[in-house]
């Protein structure tokens, strides 16, 4: 059974019954649209070999994508891996695309079985990479927590019992400039993400 497939429950399940219940904003757009280049993103970065260059495909998914996706996805790579943090962050030699599944994870009086799909995971802490519109380090802060990135954050920490999170921001636009945002324990970010996926978690486990 492949991560998707799984029947625990996901962040991005509870982001989806959010919007449902009008708890959460709807981002308008095309968000299947902005998965699909977000998954090519990723996979350029983290799992190459999911890359089917002779039928344009991401492998074990449904997604296809262009030539021109693919030079961009692997330009913003290049800008990643050129960030002096960033080359440091790899001397950690993290795992790539880490899951983790836990039954019966325990919520702020419930139980709900989650599992998380992490882009990076090294012992005491987990890191995340997005694809953004953003253009400044003040506008990808912002849409941290637009979208839901600080109580994605949580989740992850934790499903691995870490207590620090840090989220890698990779602008669409030339010159695909980097951002780089952190959260740990304790934060106001924190604090709220943990109220915020209590709340959804409650009303998704309640429907059940």
């Amino acid at each position: 059974m492949s991560y998707f497939d799984h029947p625990y429950c996901s962040n991005s399940a509870l982001t989806a019954l959010g919007q449902e219940l009008g708890i959460l904003p709807d981002f308008g757009g095309n968000p299947e649209e902005a998965y699909r280049l977000g998954t090519l993103f990723d996979a350029v970065v983290t799992e190459p070999q999911k890359i089917d260059l002779l039928q344009l495909r991401i492998i074990d998914t449904d997604y296809s994508f262009t030539k021109e996706e693919f030079e961009s996805a692997k330009s913003m790579k290049r800008s990643l891996e050129a960030d002096q943090f960033y080359k440091i962050f790899l001397l950690n030699k993290p795992d790539f695309q880490k899951e983790v599944y836990e039954k019966d994870f325990q919520f702020d009086g419930f139980q709900l079985s989650m599992r998380g799909k992490l882009d990076y995971f090294i012992p005491g802490m987990v890191a995340d990479l997005k694809s953004t519109a953003c253009t400044s380090q003040k506008s990808f802060e912002a849409a941290c927590g637009q979208f839901g990135y600080w109580r994605q954050m949580w989740l992850y920490c934790s499903l691995t019992k870490t207590e620090r999170a840090m989220i890698f921001g990779v602008s669409k636009s030339k010159p695909h400039h980097v951002f780089i945002v952190k959260i740990k324990k304790g934060d106001p970010k924190w604090i709220e993400a943990e109220k915020e996926i209590n709340q959804l978690a409650f009303k998704y486990y309640m429907m059940k």
